[in-house]
């Protein structure tokens, strides 16, 4: 089935491909006439490139997706909202959903490589370039003279809580 195949009251999904996908399901209220994408018209012996408009509901609202593949049953539409892909078909939705779960896992495990990547680049650049390598260690100095300095920030801050607490005790004392 393709997009120019739709009726009123089948059912559409909508992937959002944001930073959080999620998936949308709406109803067609609308299917135009195929047109040809392009207003030139097309070289002899081939067939103009055929596109429809949608209108459906989603949720309270209608929403128009235009110029989608007439002859596809699934298609990307970008919007200002972000990236949208839309499909007729469950299957194409599933592989869909499946192809850009596995590239998010193909790039959570290849983190090892690229910071073993960045290592072996900082090394080849401190032997190339001496200043470099002299601008790296100053920096691991200061981290380790800010480092010190925050642990006896936090020793001279527990010594005072404790000669505050021994000169309460005291007054205690007293009376």
């Amino acid at each position: 089935m393709a997009f120019q195949n739709l009726r009123p009251n089948n059912q559409i999904y909508i992937l959002h491909k944001d930073n959080k996908p999620f998936l949308e399901k709406g109803t067609v209220i609308n299917v135009s006439m195929p047109t040809s994408k392009y207003p030139i018209p097309h070289q002899f012996g081939q067939a103009p490139e055929m596109v429809v408009d949608l209108l459906v509901k989603v949720g309270e609202q209608n929403v128009t997706y235009q110029k989608l593949p007439a002859n596809q049953e699934i298609a990307d539409f970008g919007n200002s909202g972000g990236m949208q892909v839309i499909s007729m078909s469950r299957d194409a939705m599933n592989a869909e959903i499946m192809s850009m779960k596995q590239k998010s896992i193909d790039i959570i495990n290849s983190v090892s490589y690229h910071q073993n990547i960045i290592s072996g680049c900082d090394n080849i650049l401190q032997d190339l370039n001496p200043e470099f390598a002299e601008k790296q260690q100053q920096q691991a100095e200061i981290n380790s003279l800010k480092e010190q300095l925050l642990v006896m920030h936090k020793s001279m801050t527990d010594l005072a809580s404790l000669i505050a607490d021994l000169k309460a005790e005291k007054r205690i004392k007293k009376d």
